[in-house]
């Protein structure tokens, strides 16, 4: 603990007279300590923890949080008083959650009570009790499409368990049939992946007479409602009495926090259900393997379970003509007879790649287009630029001519596409208008009315309903250089089958199509049979095989200062370290040992980045 030394400006004010010492975690970026200040007598007391102060630092006055009191202050030492009371903040349970949440991924403590913070000043006021909310017949419609009697009461019963549902099935039933059964009094705390999410779930409740607080626009209102629906920052929202904790699409890279600390939503729930005894349910259509090895996994029925799932058509393009181009056969005519069939819902192509060109070659000495200045491969400009600007380097910025620096050839040959010239090619393939949905999921753009549209896996999440998705090439996604590549894929036809509605047009033109040289990939067969386990199964037996998560615990350490952060660490007991270029690989048996381990390290003094459970391993 450290005391806060008189700064210029205003005279100490000593703790002695007024008993009352505060512990404030300033609202400061980089400074990573927890200050001592005196209450004054003008001041209300003793103030809960997670209680927003304005405090004297360094000349300034700067937000803080309160996380602690005492008697009185440390002996020879005058301590400045805290200035004012600004608003209320995380409640103490949550000031907990975020104290052990910044030991489990080794990181500062003021990020985690920042995400459980309020956006604006909310007066302090007592402690509420909240209620249970309308229960089945005190009025109002009751339920909202078929909630999964069986497997959710099961779920509930587990105390925390896996809820694997198929993508096509409602998630609105599964929140109000928790609301409904789970015992108890208090708030239900939803927590889904993207604020659009947070929109639709809470408007929807609120049509069936369950009044539902939308996180964080409704933080003051979230202390006293039947049901929280929050993102990923909701794990920490200020409900003081929980009934249940429910993490909705718990496979969603979104609940990933990447910035430092590198924490995980569904993680956090987790803990935050155990402390308060309340059950925790993680749903998902394909369950993650460190939550099927750490959790019990409750399906629906095998007949349930594929009719959610949209029937997949494996185009295999291993005995294809290289000369057919980027296409397979039957591609234009089932996108001509989905356009055809459902007009009223688009046709969606999956790319994860932007531009016209990413990767060409010379046709004649078959030379790959590199820039002369960096010698980064160099892309395709876009329609309309000049000639001598044909080529454009994406890393420094350098442009040149269409014309091969080897041979002096002009003839390139596009290796890899982007979705830029996927529209131009398919709009030829297809004779249909096809347009490019491009830009971050956050614009407020509407997406373009055509009955075909192009884009990255972030068109998957602004188009509400499709006739027909269509992976172009899903190779990328399957062999993607990271350790959930596989999981990620599976997610990607998951939400595809989401949008298609399940096999509900059985026969039809509809689905999900994948073009793919590894048809025999358990992501592909997992998504043909409706089989989700199938990836689950083969990932835990790799993963154990290689001791990787969930089999241990590993961390990621960069910055400038890796073998100080090396030296620290080989005397943590339990941690094996390991350089792997500009990285080092922290390994645990457990995550408990790998927090101890990182506990002794401090990333801000040594210079280093430190990223618990890495997304990107």
């Amino acid at each position: 603990m450290t005391a806060c030394a008189p700064s210029s400006g205003a005279p100490p004010t000593g703790a002695g007279a007024a008993g009352r010492v505060v512990r404030v975690v300033p609202d400061v970026r980089g400074l990573d300590r927890v200050l001592d200040y005196a209450l004054p007598d003008g001041l209300p007391g003793p103030l809960r923890d997670g209680t927003i102060v304005r405090v004297p630092l360094q000349g300034r006055r700067v937000r803080g949080w309160v996380v602690g009191c005492a008697d009185e202050a440390p002996e020879r030492v005058s301590l400045r008083a805290v200035l004012e009371v600004v608003s209320a903040g995380p409640p103490p349970a949550v000031v907990e959650l975020a104290r052990w949440a910044a030991w489990r991924y080794a990181g500062r403590l003021r990020p985690l009570l920042l995400a459980g913070s309020p956006p604006r000043i909310v007066p302090v006021g007592p402690a509420v009790t909240v209620p249970a909310g309308r229960r089945p017949g005190e009025g109002g419609p009751v339920g909202a499409g078929p909630a999964p009697g069986r497997p959710l009461a099961e779920a509930l019963a587990s105390g925390a368990a896996v809820l694997r549902l198929p993508p096509a099935s409602p998630r609105l039933g599964v929140v109000t049939g928790v609301l409904e059964s789970a015992p108890g009094d208090g708030a239900v705390l939803v927590v889904v992946p993207g604020q659009r999410d947070v929109a639709r779930l809470s408007a929807a409740l609120a049509a069936v007479g369950w009044p539902a607080a939308a996180l964080p626009e409704q933080w003051a209102a979230a202390r006293d409602a039947p049901v929280v629906v929050g993102t990923r920052d909701g794990a920490f929202a200020p409900v003081e009495v929980l009934r249940a904790v429910v993490v909705l699409d718990a496979h969603a890279e979104a609940l990933v926090e990447t910035r430092a600390p590198t924490w995980r939503a569904d993680v956090v729930a987790l803990e935050r259900g155990r402390r308060a005894g309340v059950p925790v349910v993680l749903v998902s259509a394909c369950p993650t393997p460190e939550q099927v090895a750490e959790l019990p996994v409750v399906a629906c029925s095998r007949a349930e379970e594929r009719a959610g799932w949209a029937p997949v058509v494996v185009l295999d393009r291993r005995g294809d003509d290289p000369r057919t181009g980027r296409y397979a056969a039957p591609l234009a005519e089932r996108i001509r007879a989905a356009v055809e069939a459902d007009p009223g819902r688009p046709v969606v192509c999956v790319l994860n790649r932007t531009g016209r060109a990413r990767l060409l070659a010379c046709g004649g000495c078959g030379e790959l287009a590199r820039c002369t200045a960096c010698g980064a491969a160099v892309r395709e400009a876009p329609v309309g630029a000049p000639e001598v600007a044909a080529l454009a380097c994406p890393a420094c910025g350098s442009a040149r001519p269409r014309v091969c620096a080897g041979c002096g050839g002009t003839a390139l040959r596009v290796l890899r596409v982007g979705t830029a010239r996927a529209v131009e090619e398919l709009a030829s393939l297809v004779g249909r208008p096809v347009a490019e949905v491009s830009g971050p999921l956050r614009r407020a753009e509407p997406v373009p009315q055509a009955p075909v549209l192009v884009g990255t896996e972030a068109v998957l999440h602004r188009v509400g309903a499709a006739s027909l998705v269509v992976f172009l090439d899903l190779d990328q996604e399957l062999l993607a250089p990271r350790l959930d590549a596989g999981v990620r894929a599976l997610a990607l036809l998951a939400l595809a089958s989401r949008l298609v509605g399940g096999r509900r047009r059985r026969g039809g033109p509809g689905g999900v199509v994948v073009q793919t040289r590894l048809p025999g990939h358990e992501v592909v067969q997992a998504a043909v049979h409706a089989e989700p386990g199938r990836l689950a199964e083969a990932e835990l037996a790799r993963r154990r095989a290689l001791a990787l998560p969930p089999s241990s615990a590993v961390a990621l350490v960069t910055g400038e200062g890796l073998e100080a952060a090396r030296h620290v660490l080989r005397a943590a007991a339990g941690c094996t370290t390991a350089r792997v270029g500009d990285r080092l690989l922290v390994r645990a048996a457990d995550a408990a040992t790998l927090a101890d381990g990182l506990a002794g390290l401090d990333a801000l003094a040594v210079g280093v980045r430190v990223e618990v459970d890495p997304v990107g391993l």
